[in-house]
């Protein structure tokens, strides 16, 4: 779990509990963000417990984008989507300004097909799975990385890859961050 201060706000990043949610201890916080992979196989047993405890959560924001291991987003979206509780925010591809925090949703689970084109200032850019050559295990996204190069977010949210979850990196403007707690 990865706690981050941003403009008065506490948001607190899971990703990657792949099942073992209910064994987190989440704090008080402003934001809930999880970066994917709520399940181990798609299982959409597993999603609704999953969404179920994350709606319970006492926290104003809750946000989810799915990851490659939450197939139903990708086999059935409208089934998905029409899972998720109107008090969790479900986004992808989306952007969105929040209480002033400006959040970019990408998919890229775990590759990005190509990026969008128009320019805008974001705080925090967030996908399931890392850019290229960047805590990754040389399994990222290169067009990723083109794009984070080009929009320079303040950071970069993500999880995917287990053994690296909880490292962070600097380049340039840009923090990266791995968010994944994989239990």
């Amino acid at each position: 779990m990865t706690i981050i201060e941003y403009k008065g706000k506490k948001i607190v990043f899971i990703s990657d509990t792949h099942g073992n949610h209910s064994n987190l201890d989440i704090p008080k916080a402003d934001f809930l963000i999880h970066c994917g992979d709520a399940c181990t196989d798609g299982d959409i047993n597993q999603l609704s417990n999953f969404l179920d405890w994350f709606e319970k959560q006492e926290i104003k924001y809750k946000l989810f984008i799915p990851g490659n291991h939450d197939l139903i987003f990708d086999l059935d979206p409208d089934l998905g989507k029409s899972m998720v509780p109107l008090n969790i925010l479900y986004l992808e591809d989306s952007y969105t300004v929040i209480e002033g925090i400006a959040f970019y949703i990408i998919p890229a689970r775990p590759w990005l097909q190509a990026y969008p084109t128009e320019k805008r200032k974001i705080d925090f850019l967030i996908t399931h799975g890392p850019a290229y050559g960047v805590l990754d295990l040389n399994l990222g996204c290169k067009e990723l990385k083109k794009f984070i190069r080009k929009e320079q977010p303040a950071y970069h949210i993500f999880g995917h890859i287990h053994e690296l979850g909880g490292k962070r990196k600097k380049i340039g403007k840009s923090e990266f961050v791995n968010v994944s707690v994989c239990l």
